[in-house]
């Protein structure tokens, strides 16, 4: 059942027949439920699994999300989420229907203009995983006082550790302490920057 708020004049909020309406960004959006007794075809069950894929991904890192895709997405209608979808979708999958997954080497979930990582690198250790970076010489003050975003990705359980406000870009290096039984996973590394104004971030960088 659909209601309006304040009103009759107001904005249409739920479903109403065949017509479902919900506030996105401030703006009330009205679309049309498509109905079909046809099966679904390939292409559309592809089109399934691709973003089942990617919403598998992005599930447990969605805090990392809202602030890696916060610049792309301002002054637009967008949000952080599907911008992610929409990216990842594009460029990080591999395979054909039914074996799409993901290509975690071309995954994005950072995206801005700061500059990224430089020759980044990880180091396991007893107690948990050493990140490393470098920087140029010519590199901005302000840009050497950007945070580092760290995540680590367990592609096997689909959990994620992440740090939103880790070191900054000049102490050349930050940790993510872990489990012993976490150092034995398959574990996909990316690191990221962002500047204290938190939207102002650079892509981010997946580490082999």
């Amino acid at each position: 059942m659909g209601t309006l708020d304040n009103g009759a004049f107001g904005h249409l909020r739920g479903k109403v027949g065949n017509l479902v309406s919900y506030t996105l960004n401030g703006k009330n959006v009205v679309r049309e439920l498509g109905q079909t007794a046809k099966p679904p075809t390939r292409p559309k069950l592809a089109n399934y699994q691709k973003m089942a894929v990617v919403n598998a991904f992005l599930k447990p890192i969605l805090p990392l999300i809202n602030l890696g895709f916060a610049f792309a997405v301002q002054r637009t209608d967008r949000n952080q989420h599907n911008e992610a979808v929409s990216y990842n979708k594009r460029f990080a999958l591999q395979g054909e229907y039914p074996d799409i997954e993901m290509d975690y080497s071309k995954a994005l979930v950072s995206k801005g203009e700061l500059p990224p990582a430089q020759s980044p690198a990880i180091s396991k250790l007893p107690n948990g995983v050493e990140f490393t970076w470098q920087i140029p010489a010519d590199m901005t003050y302000a840009d050497l006082y950007n945070r580092a975003m760290l995540l680590l990705y367990f592609p096997e359980s689909k959990t994620a550790i992440f740090d939103l406000s880790g070191a900054r870009r000049s102490e050349l290096r930050d940790f993510i302490p872990l489990e012993p039984a976490q150092l034995t996973q398959t574990i996909h590394a990316y690191i990221a920057f962002a500047g204290d104004d938190r939207l102002s971030v650079s892509d981010s960088v997946w580490i082999p």
